[in-house]
């Protein structure tokens, strides 16, 4: 077993979060029982693929363990930091002894360096992202902007992870289990209300629809139905029914009056410009006859 100084996960805590000292950390290199590690309680992913895992263990048979896993000791155990996958995937590879990094951490630097590793990797689910943005910001008291510094990201991707957690926990789980995607959520976050939310949600889902076709639909939802003009009854009384026709005696062309019976509009009907003269001379016709 050997000790010695050893730069924190990544580009080193010290730069993720300057307020922790990274010289405080004393790190082992050993090999430990693989029943003696329990697992991370700040842990951020929920969801592990059966296949990634088997995959990994495959690899692990044939190579070993490249990377060692981060624990720290607690009491006569220790307990996972970082490395969880790997640690599933020993397990399934029967592995009884694993290579690993001992750190002497607290709880808050344990939960920063489980939380900035699970951030950074790109397999994470967008919720489990949001989640651990959420735990960063409550935890450290940090702002968007300092989040995204620190691992990498801008800050309207920190804050479009956050607003994730705006959703009804049914779309969540959705997103969760990898049946919509991020850009699907954002769509979604657009609409007014929680049932609403679920409501397109389900729709996506059904359909398959893009993150476009998502939009789109959000889009025409929030605009709202177009206003269609009041729609005008045709004349079905005898009077409008008899007014119609002497209309169309006089006019020898098709007419049509749309209304209620306070209000509405006659339709003349024309197929040329010509015939549209030849009507107008005879209504000009009608009116002067009427004056005198």
């Amino acid at each position: 077993m050997t000790t010695r100084k050893r730069k924190a996960l990544g580009k080193g805590l010290e730069e993720i979060f300057p307020e922790i000292d990274d010289e405080s950390y004393t790190i082992k290199s050993m090999e430990v029982d693989i029943n003696l590690i329990d697992p991370n309680p700040f842990q951020p992913r929920k969801e592990w693929k059966p296949e990634e895992i088997a995959s990994l263990a495959a690899s692990i048979r044939s190579q070993g363990i490249i990377q060692p896993l981060i624990l720290r000791k607690e009491g006569k155990r220790f307990q996972l930091i970082a490395g969880e996958r790997r640690l599933r995937a020993a397990r399934e590879a029967g592995l009884n002894r694993v290579p690993v990094i001992v750190r002497e951490a607290n709880k808050e630097q344990m939960l920063a360096l489980a939380l900035v590793e699970n951030i950074q990797r790109q397999d994470l689910g967008p919720m489990e992202k949001a989640e651990a943005f959420k735990r960063l910001s409550s935890e450290f008291n940090l702002t968007q902007e300092d989040m995204g510094n620190r691992v990498g990201m801008n800050r309207s991707s920190v804050a479009n992870f956050l607003r994730l957690l705006d959703l009804p926990d049914s779309v969540q789980k959705m997103l969760r289990e990898g049946q919509l995607q991020m850009g699907h959520g954002k769509a979604l976050l657009g609409l007014n209300d929680s049932s609403a939310m679920q409501r397109a949600a389900v729709v996506a889902l059904k359909r398959s629809m893009s993150v476009r076709q998502l939009e789109e639909k959000i889009r025409l939802l929030v605009a709202g139905p177009k206003r269609k003009p009041a729609a005008m009854k045709g004349a079905t009384s005898p009077e409008e029914k008899e007014l119609v026709e002497t209309l169309q005696r006089l006019l020898k062309t098709r007419v049509r009056i749309r209304g209620t019976g306070k209000k509405g509009r006659i339709e003349i009907s024309y197929h040329s410009l010509d015939e549209l003269d030849r009507i107008l001379d005879l209504i000009r016709s009608g009116a002067k006859r009427s004056v005198q």
